[in-house]
């Protein structure tokens, strides 16, 4: 694929980008539901945290290397792109800073490994996952969204997730297994880090004359700062249930979050696309199109998250006894609690998320998730002693929602975002309607294997919930029944 031309940059539908980052995102429900679904039974709660665990220590210094750039990175590109020289030169300052910072990073893990030097930092999960540290280096994702590349992102995916899922039977076969599920882990990352830099000719080229790496410092502290907070209250839920548990409650929540987090990732992607457009957007002061977009996102992922949430609680105790099987029983409940994530996350890091990044905000953004950090870190260390996985689940609604609040209010005082009274009114109806068809099935049909039941809850709910949509005249689901419609005549059109 040749370098992006000025005239293509703006060609790239954010609908087919979303699409594109959607179907990504499914791929990641679709594929960890199958590993998650083997590796469970096959390792255990035990098993599952052990691993967790390790993985949870090695973010960190991810973290820590590659600061901010992810972030930075995409916004910076957007704004570069239609000049191939400045792009290049922004590629190549970007990649420079991230490669010292990896190489620190590194060094700095196996010297905190060693000064530690206890039960946990000595098993060799600890020493396997400096792998996803120093792949660090070539991640270069940032890259491919600032080109708004979806479609190339989505294949790609989908070729690593599928090596991912083959390697998985022949690495993991008994509960021994530890080491091979996490190479396993390992290989789903820096097996597209690899693709990444095969295929990154097509768009940047490296170039070292007139470098200036201290343009950059500045803002990717800023986005740093901001990484650090989210991460911290992401990945200190793990840590203290480490310090503070066992392995087999770290295993109950580890995969309880992963459940959780395939469907709010999935929401969250349908704003993610909004980034390099947006960006470009407020550099061109075209708040009208700012606007318009951003409300889309926002009435789509309202109208989704919802009814999830609700489905989600509802189906926990089948979800739980078909993916992770019997021993994962402790996790209906904290899935439970956790469900409400659904509706927080997409809303957090998705609109609001988007539009402080790319109108200049980033220093509010660093005060909403540091602030979510903070909440975060001390409701932890009072309920998983008296809560376990639990107390880990409600400090996390918590600081999510205050997070979600706080956003909520610094976005209004850029662009006015709101839902329609009518449209919410009918998402709720359809909720509800939805909600009382789970419960009759649940109620009255008690003689299906657990799985099947599983299924025709998920198909029932989804058809009740879309026929009250329209039924109500919700405007999405006029908008999207309209299309269905004209495509459908279309097809018949071309045919007769």
């Amino acid at each position: 694929m040749p370098l992006v031309k000025n005239g293509d940059i703006m060609k790239k539908s954010v609908a087919k980008n979303a699409i594109f980052n959607m179907i990504n995102r499914g791929l990641t429900i679709i594929f960890p539901l199958i590993t998650i679904t083997y590796v469970s039974r096959i390792l255990g709660a035990a098993g599952i945290g052990s691993v967790a665990s390790a993985q949870n220590f090695s973010n960190y210094f991810t973290m820590l290397a590659a600061m901010g750039i992810p972030s930075y990175g995409v916004k910076a590109i957007a704004q570069s792109k239609i000049n191939p020289q400045k792009c290049n030169k922004v590629f190549t300052e970007l990649f420079t800073i991230n490669l010292f910072s990896t190489i620190f990073c590194v060094i700095i893990y196996f010297f905190t490994l060693w000064l530690l030097q206890n039960s946990y930092t000595t098993n060799k999960l600890y020493t396997i996952f400096v792998i996803l540290v120093i792949f660090n280096i070539f991640n270069l994702e940032w890259v491919y969204q600032g080109f708004e590349e979806y479609g190339y992102i989505t294949l790609r995916s989908f070729i690593i997730k599928l090596l991912s899922v083959c390697l998985m039977f022949f690495l993991v076969r008994t509960e021994k297994d530890l080491v091979g599920y996490a190479l396993l882990l390992c290989f789903g990352t820096f097996g597209n880090y690899l693709l990444n830099m095969v295929n990154l000719k097509s768009y940047v080229k490296f170039d070292f004359s007139h470098i200036d790496l201290q343009m950059h410092l500045k803002p990717i502290l800023i986005f740093f700062a901001s990484v650090v907070a989210i991460e911290i209250y992401s990945l200190v839920d793990i840590t203290m249930l480490t310090a503070m548990t066992n392995a087999e409650v770290v295993g109950y929540y580890s995969n309880s979050t992963k459940i959780i987090k395939m469907a709010a990732n999935t929401l969250t992607a349908l704003s993610a696309v909004l980034m390099p457009r947006l960006s470009n957007y407020f550099y061109n002061k075209e708040y009208s199109k700012i606007k318009s977009v951003s409300q889309s996102f926002l009435n789509i992922t309202i109208a989704i998250s919802i009814p999830s949430c609700v489905g989600l609680f509802l189906i926990a105790p089948e979800l739980v006894i078909t993916l992770l099987g019997n021993t994962f029983e402790p996790a209906v409940d904290t899935i439970r609690i956790l469900s409400i994530l659904i509706i927080l996350m997409p809303l957090s890091g998705g609109v609001f998320c988007q539009l402080l990044l790319t109108s200049g905000n980033e220093k509010k953004y660093l005060i909403c998730v540091l602030s979510g950090a903070i909440i975060n870190i001390i409701l932890n260390a009072n309920l998983i002693k008296y809560l376990e996985q639990n107390g880990a689940a409600i400090a996390s609604i918590v600081a999510e929602l205050f997070v979600c609040l706080l956003m909520y209010f610094f976005s209004t005082k850029i662009i006015k975002l709101s839902c329609k009274k009518r449209n919410f009114i009918s998402i709720l109806v359809s909720s509800g309607s939805m909600l009382v068809s789970i419960l009759v099935i649940k109620c009255f049909i008690t003689c299906l294997e657990t799985y099947i039941k599983l299924l025709t809850e998920i198909i029932i709910a989804v058809f009740i919930y879309f026929l009250t949509l329209i039924i109500t005249k919700n405007e999405l689901a006029e908008i999207v029944k309209r299309k269905i419609d004209k495509n459908f005549s279309n097809i018949l059109y071309r045919r007769s």
